[in-house]
Formats: C-alpha cells, structure tokens, sequence
C-alpha cells in the first residue's frame, strides 16, 4: 500500500545533527569512554534558587505550580526581565515582551511573524543550524554572507551590501555566534543596522550567550535600531536549564502583540513551572555567572585551545570570545568533515559537528564543544583526534 503524501517540504527538512548526536549520546549514556565534543547544552546545575522555588512551588500550591498562564508570559517574570535589561541598557516595558519556549521559539514566532513569500533572509554562512526552519525554507530564500575565522568571523558591512537586495526582510544575527564563539564588533553592528535602515529590513537578533562572554563586550542590537529590531533570548544557557525550555523575545510592542498570536496556536502558553524556577533565578544570576558559570567554562575553553594547538598544529581556528565552540578548519587535515566526524566517532569513540551542516562555509572544519567534558577528558578527547589523523 502506497503511504499517504506528506507535505513538499517536509522532505525538504533535514535532522539536525546536534540533536541526532544528542539522540545518539542519550543511547549510549552508559558508555562512558565516549568523549563528547559535540552537544550544546550547560554542563551546570542550575543555581539551587531554581530547583528550590520550583520544588517549594510544587510542594506549597501544585495546582498553581502546573496551571496554564498567559500566552505573553506571567507579568512579575516579564517584570523581572525588563528589570535585568534596563541594566544593560536596553529599556523596555512587560508588553514589549513575550516569554517562549526556549530561543528556538522566539525565532521560529519572529520568522513566522516576519515573513511573506518571496522574501529574502539574510544569514552568516556559517551560523547556527536551526535557522532554516520549515517557515523559512517553504516561503523564502537564504541569502548567505561569507565569514571566516582568519577574519574573526565577522559580518562586515560591505559584505553584507553585496547581499541586500530589494526584496531583504531581514538578517538574522547570532551574537555571541554558535558555532563560532565570536561576538560582533561593535562597529560592524553600527554598520549592518545602518544598512538595515537605508534599505528598510528587519534585524532579528539572536542574543542566546549574551552572559557567556570571556573577552570582549557585546553590543545590544535594539537600542540602536529599536523600530526594526527582534530580539531573542534564552534562559538556558545563563541559568543552566536547558531541559525547561524557557526564553523569551522583545522588541516593539506592536510587533510582539503579532508574535504573540502566533503563539497561541504553536505552544498555547509557556511552561508555569520553568517561568517560577526563571524569576528566582534574578535573585542569584550574577553571583552565580560570576563564580561559578565563567570560570568554570573559561578554564575549558583555555584547556582545549592548549590541546588544539599541541595536538593538532595544521588546524585553523581563531579564539572564541564567547559561547561554548571552537569553530575549527581542518583542511590539512581532511577533504570531508562528514566522513572525519563519522569515523571519529566509530574509531575513537569521540564526537564533534560536521561544520558542513552550519553552511557551505563551514565545509571541512569541525564544532569543538568545550564545556561538556572535563580539563582532563578534553585533553584525552584531542589526543584521540590527532591519533586517527596521523
């Protein structure tokens, strides 16, 4: 019997390799001898404020605890935001904010917002997987602008002229950047918000690691552009709950009143328990990212730079400011990252992310995650890697 058709762009969508590595990983959990250079996720505990408020919440009032909320998000948690991004210099009002589900949510309610056919979406090639989604792929086309590591990765202005045209509606930033781990100059983010201007377009912003930062300053995009600005963050990489699924997005207020429709049909209302445990988070988050989330992963970060330039001398790759990657060439050493990762992982039993898959860019280099193994295991982790490319 021939199976029922499914939608054209279905099987236009590829699995995201981050999340079949993560699937795969899941499966072999008991397997402690692989050494994983290739997930996403904290390697943190969140602050015992969070597990404390939502495990007080269940025990107090469980009814409360795991009810529907507002769509936009509960008002003292959207309170508690503005609060936090007024100290950075970015001053908003509740209704300029809309809790989701995690970043992956805002930018997928922005997208869906934004978007009509036929428009164009400017992105970094290599940037972050996730981005072409089905709402994007089925109405618009990718616009790529080339970045390289022995540039820092950044997007330069005259780079991104040569990409905008008159059919732009937006570009998609992600700074601090996965799966390079750099942050935009602030004067290629005055340049790119003055392209957006002269030509009219919509900048979504992408600040997921805005507090994993070790060298330099990001620049916040909407206090520059806040009439054409959408911003997305998350709360999982800050406070270490990445499982509660949790973010949030802002921008003008108009703006998030339509994402917020969408939003009634694509998640109904953000999680009750995840926003408790988010605003107890306030109380703690600068101790916490101070003590124990930077240095923690900038001794990583350090550890895996000395074993990449030990081990591996003939690869490419500029220090990450932010984030938790290293974004690395390995063209001396191979002409398919594909097929390394595969083979690493059969033959060594170590992972790390085809680059291939973050864009044409990205072909022969590797996605170094640091913050998931220990100094020692990272180490081991490199030597293994330089074992099967000598």
């Amino acid at each position: 019997m021939t199976p029922l058709a499914l939608s054209r762009i279905e099987s236009e969508i590829k699995e995201s390799p981050i999340r079949r590595i993560t699937a795969l990983l899941a499966e072999a959990k008991q397997k402690k001898e692989i050494i994983s250079f290739g997930g996403g996720a904290p390697s943190l505990a969140p602050p015992k404020e969070v597990t404390d408020a939502m495990i007080s919440a269940l025990k107090t009032d469980p009814f409360k605890a795991c009810s529907y909320g507002s769509t936009k998000g509960s008002p003292s948690l959207r309170d508690k935001i503005a609060q936090d991004m007024a100290g950075r210099g970015v001053e908003l009002t509740r209704e300029q904010i809309n809790v989701t589900v995690g970043a992956t949510g805002g930018i997928f309610l922005a997208l869906e917002t934004l978007i009509n056919p036929g428009d164009e979406i400017i992105l970094a090639d290599p940037t972050y997987v996730g981005y072409p989604g089905p709402g994007l792929m089925d109405r618009a086309k990718i616009v790529r602008v080339p970045v390289r590591w022995q540039d820092d990765f950044q997007i330069f202005p005259d780079a991104l002229n040569e990409a905008v045209s008159k059919k732009t509606k937006a570009i998609v930033l992600l700074s601090p950047d996965n799966p390079t781990g750099r942050i935009l100059d602030r004067k290629n983010v005055e340049g790119i918000v003055e392209i957006a201007q002269d030509n009219d377009f919509w900048i979504i912003s992408d600040e997921t690691y805005q507090d994993i930062i070790y060298e330099g300053k990001h620049t916040y995009v909407y206090p520059l552009a806040p009439d054409r600005t959408l911003v997305t963050c998350t709360f999982s990489k800050s406070a270490s709950m990445p499982g509660l699924r949790l973010g949030y997005m802002y921008g003008p207020e108009k703006t998030i009143e339509a994402a917020m429709k969408f939003d009634q049909y694509v998640s109904l209302a953000p999680n009750t328990l995840s926003q408790i445990g988010a605003e107890a988070f306030y109380s703690s988050k600068e101790s916490y990212l101070k003590n124990t989330v930077l240095p923690t992963y900038r001794k990583k970060m350090e550890k895996m730079g000395q074993c990449l330039k030990k081990y591996l001398p003939e690869a490419g790759f500029t220090k990450p400011q932010a984030a938790f990657y290293y974004f690395v060439d390995m063209s001396n050493y191979t002409d398919d990252d594909e097929d390394f990762a595969n083979k690493l992982l059969e033959e060594k039993e170590v992972v790390l992310i085809p680059g291939k898959f973050f864009g044409e860019n990205g072909k022969k280099h590797e996605r170094f995650t640091f913050v998931s193994e220990t100094e020692e295991r990272i180490e081991a982790g490199v030597q293994k890697i330089a074992e099967m490319v000598e």
